[in-house]
């Protein structure tokens, strides 16, 4: 069960273990100005009950008579703070012993160790952050690029939070003014008088739409761009795949069917991420299970990446047909590649469609990265357009516009009140635990568990 106690004061080392040139104590609760007071003591001689809110002070930190360390000491004073409480942040020498021993007179002084999160959960208790704001803080530390980094940030600073949180109040709106009716009229609402309803409802439902499509590329943004690479057997998939990552991480050979499997790793190109995925050779014809295994998880990949590279060692006049094939079956971007363009003799201008490379001595590839960051400029155009990146918070808002949806179908032949209410209570209880109005013990001890103790 996930309880904590709010009354209680709090310490922990916010930096990571370890020795370094410097480490962060925090102090957070009603016990901590007065513990500061008994164990350090300003440069300047300021008592520290008159220290003020959002300064930084020089001074020692005393073990009784005993001097532990020069600090310096940041003070908050609630409810001006990250956790809405008073916290002192101890900036001490990054020695071990150093760090043990301050956290030690803290506690002894009337604070406890703060367990995981909780500094961030007294945050979300006493109003500083909500639940989607908390799950974006988790997402901005573990931020590999800069696309994921601004994403997490943004949502961090509320913009989806108050998206939600304003279409919550149109609907709690909506149903007050029914329920309003309710008590004093017994007559069901006819579909003249829910047409109004139906088209304050119509930008609601809008409004989720575009949250919940923006799930896909908020996807994107955070476990990167997936780039299928296809082709028939041995036209140099996994050498490419290879000279792109830098490393020789998939097997390369001249015997057909290598690659029975698909290999995926991540790349970085320009501060984007993708991830790149080296799969089997297609084949018409085959009767080996290993190989119809492969080629069925080619096709799965294709169906889940949003770019694909198609990849040939000759040069044909169908390309164009085989652009349009995929294009039209799988709705994606293609790049077609003729590879090994160094044992080409036709001469074609390695900067039109399709691109003439060499995977094994490196010809061609700024083209081909060029073309990349073409095709991958829809996926970062208005980087700071709000999208989602939680299967939770993607599930809760198909729950909420499922409701909506069937005031919409029964609106049509008129409904009843309660009928209504009910339905538009249902859709703000998926809002309620996206931003954590109303909590979950389970979903709450998941999110903040994977805090660090100091944070």
């Amino acid at each position: 069960m996930f309880k904590i106690d709010n009354n209680e004061t709090i310490t922990a080392i916010a930096t990571p273990p370890g020795i370094g040139a410097i480490a962060i104590i925090r102090i957070s609760g009603t016990l901590s100005f007065k513990i500061i007071d008994l164990i350090f003591q300003p440069i300047d001689k300021l008592k520290p009950l008159t220290l003020k809110s959002r300064r930084i002070y020089l001074g020692y930190i005393y073990s009784q008579k005993t001097l532990i360390d020069k600090v310096l000491i940041n003070i908050f004073k609630s409810p001006n703070s990250y956790t809405g409480e008073d916290i002192i942040e101890i900036s001490c020498h990054g020695s071990i012993y150093i760090q043990n021993k301050i956290l030690e007179l803290i506690i002894n002084n009337g604070a406890r160790l703060a367990t995981r999160g909780e500094f961030t959960f007294r945050a979300f208790k006493n109003g500083k952050l909500d639940l989607y704001q908390v799950e974006s803080l988790l997402d901005l530390f573990h931020s590999e690029n800069e696309l994921d980094h601004n994403l997490a940030l943004n949502n961090l600073r509320g913009e989806v939070s108050l998206i939600i949180k304003n279409l919550r109040q149109k609907i709690l709106n909506l149903n007050t003014i029914i329920e309003f009716g309710l008590e004093f009229s017994d007559e069901y609402l006819n579909p003249n008088k829910l047409l109004g309803f139906n088209n304050f409802l119509v930008n609601i439902r809008n409004q989720l739409k575009d949250l919940i499509t923006s799930f896909k590329l908020g996807i994107c943004f955070k476990e990167g761009i997936a780039i299928a690479i296809i082709g028939k057997p041995n036209v140099g998939k996994s050498t490419l795949f290879n000279l792109l990552l830098k490393s020789d991480r998939s097997i390369v050979s001249n015997q057909s069917g290598t690659t029975i499997n698909y290999i995926e790793e991540n790349i970085y190109i320009d501060g984007i991420k993708y991830r790149l995925i080296d799969n089997a050779g297609l084949k018409k014809k085959t009767r080996k299970k290993l190989e119809l295994k492969g080629i069925k998880k080619t096709i799965e990949n294709i169906k889940q990446a949003e770019i694909i590279m198609y990849l040939t060692n000759k040069i044909t006049p169908k390309y164009l047909q085989i652009q349009r094939y995929y294009q039209d079956l799988f709705k994606k971007e293609i790049i077609f590649l003729i590879n090994k363009c160094d044992l080409l003799t036709t001469k074609i201008k390695r900067q039109s469609s399709p691109i003439l490379i060499s995977a094994k001595y490196g010809i061609g590839i700024n083209y081909l990265l060029n073309q990349l960051q073409s095709l991958s400029e829809r996926f970062i155009t208005n980087k700071k357009t709000p999208r989602i990146t939680k299967v939770r918070h993607y599930e809760e808002l198909k729950k909420a516009l499922f409701q909506l949806n069937k005031i919409q179908e029964k609106i049509q032949i008129g409904i009843e009140p309660e009928i209504l209410s009910l339905l538009l209570k249902e859709a703000n209880y998926s809002l309620d635990k996206i931003i954590g109005t109303i909590t979950n013990e389970e979903i709450l001890f998941n999110i903040f568990d994977s805090f660090c103790i100091g944070k």
